[in-house]
């Protein structure tokens, strides 16, 4: 017979929430994104190029992180009012091949080690979402969450509607892909580049700073978070869910599967 806390053990979700600039891409796929609304006349020029501005100082480490986000948004949000929905949607579409040779190619990988381990997988960014799921779907990643701007009858308002790359914005995001159902936190995974996924890796029991800017850094240090690069981060990730007492013999099960020729979780 199983137990009432075994049941509600079970029936609790566990989630692997990664983040996308900097971490399974590098830098920002934004970029490609903007510039190919001002190519195209999408958006308004002026406003595009000073939200491109605003992100290559956060790359260039000349900006901290949630005031250089902040200024973006404000200008992409001006940028984009009274655009149409259909050239936006397109704008993605022509910048996404520039985009996607930014996935570093241990992302695949990772991805798949995750599932392995029975892990639902939630892309969370604060790029334009219509990015993120781009990349999403190229990834095999479930769900995906990203900046939105608001359309009313088929036109921006330049309104931003979510902003996961500002302070709440990536536990909000959290808090829609769970969907207000019971997680557990303990068998749930992070991973992430910057200080606005610190608000992720305090609400999982697995977290891994991925080549940290120096606030999530000294966070990571202060919290025992672990810290990998683009050259150790699977191994970091195949013995983190080795390790797990839940995602070691989830894995375990997998493989054995795998060898046996039947079809894995995904």
């Amino acid at each position: 017979m199983i137990s009432h806390a075994h049941s509600r053990a079970e029936s609790h979700a566990r989630i692997a929430v990664l983040d996308l600039d900097g971490t399974l891409a590098e830098g920002s796929v934004a970029p490609p994104f903007v510039e190919s609304l001002i190519a195209g006349g999408v958006c308004d020029p002026a406003a595009g190029r000073a939200a491109l501005d605003m992100m290559a100082g956060y790359q260039r480490g000349t900006a901290a992180h949630a005031p250089s986000a902040a200024a973006a948004y404000d200008h992409l949000a001006r940028a984009l009012e009274g655009a149409a929905r259909t050239d936006v949607e397109h704008a993605a579409q022509v910048a996404w091949p520039a985009a996607r040779k930014k996935i570093f190619p241990f992302a695949d990988e990772l991805v798949r080690l995750l599932h392995a381990a029975g892990l639902r997988t939630v892309l969370i960014s604060g790029s334009p979402y219509e990015i993120v799921r781009r990349a999403a779907a190229e990834l095999g990643i479930g769900e995906a969450h990203g900046m939105r701007a608001e359309f009313r009858r088929g036109r921006c308002t330049g309104t931003l509607t979510t902003t996961p790359a500002l302070p709440g914005g990536k536990r909000a995001a959290l808090r829609t892909a769970t969907r207000g159902g019971a997680v557990d936190r303990r068998s749930s995974f992070a991973i992430g580049n910057s200080p606005s996924d610190a608000e992720v890796f305090e609400q999982v029991g697995l977290a891994v700073a991925f080549e940290p800017d120096p606030i999530l850094r000294g966070w990571a240090m202060d919290r025992d978070w672990i810290t990998a690069d683009r050259g150790n981060v699977l191994a970091v990730c195949q013995d983190l869910i080795a390790t797990h007492p839940v995602l070691g013999a989830a894995g375990h099960v997998a493989h054995r599967n795998a060898g046996l020729g039947v079809a894995g979780s995904r």
